[in-house]
């Protein structure tokens, strides 16, 4: 399978299996929210019009084109369009359907928080949230205080969603690091042990590991 290079950027050192995965949970994430919104909407009263539903067919075709994109010979930055393709697909079916589907905000964040590494980029985006969230505010003819209502309900929901995931994910990484590092100091060890060259804590570990296989073998005698 080719992995391709790894990315370099505001979601870190992404290989293409791992971009490939990341980019096809988005996917099923975008299909999941069009599903659920279409019968969401139908049942709102007054029920809108036929061609608002085509935010949630929008919605669908989006997360099927993500699913299927060829994320293993593409740019991670491609991940920058589906976030704010789906902030401002949410953005539009607060405007059209119910603020109540504001609450999809919180599923793209909690996405945002595990996909990107830079938290500066993931601070910008986190901005880029609370302005859709409060743009209802500005040009909504609703009481004020509805939309205040729902604001101060879904912010709190967002920001200990975001935060929790992106905690999660600070920890795991740290783990990863911690478990890299004790097996490059074994590997280390074992070649020290073995008389051959030290290859510190850099390199190919797989690599390292297999020429130490191989002089366990030893050499192969042929009949």
């Amino acid at each position: 399978m080719n992995n391709g290079k790894a990315n370099q950027g505001a979601f870190g050192a992404i290989a293409g299996e791992e971009l490939r995965r990341l980019g096809q949970f988005a996917g099923v994430l975008l299909m999941a929210g069009a599903l659920v919104s279409f019968p969401a909407g139908v049942v709102l009263e007054p029920a809108p019009d036929a061609p608002a539903h085509l935010i949630g067919l929008a919605t669908l075709l989006t997360g099927i084109a993500a699913f299927f994109a060829p994320w293993e010979r593409m740019s991670a930055n491609w991940l920058h369009l589906g976030l704010i393709v789906s902030t401002l697909e949410i953005a539009a079916g607060v405007a059209v359907f119910s603020d109540d589907f504001g609450f999809f905000y919180v599923i793209v964040g909690m996405y945002a928080a595990y996909v990107i590494r830079d938290r500066t980029v993931l601070i910008a985006y986190m901005a880029f949230f609370a302005a859709a969230l409060l743009a209802p505010l500005v040009y909504s003819n609703d009481d004020p205080s509805d939309q205040v209502h729902h604001i101060l309900l879904v912010v709190p929901v967002f920001a200990i969603a975001v935060f929790i995931v992106r905690y999660l994910r600070d920890t795991l990484e740290l783990r990863e690091r911690e478990y890299r590092h004790f097996a490059f100091e074994a590997v280390s060890l074992a070649e020290r042990i073995r008389g051959r060259p030290d290859g510190g804590l850099e390199g190919d570990l797989e690599e390292r590991l297999g020429r130490l296989a191989e002089g366990e073998r030893g050499p192969q005698v042929r009949g």
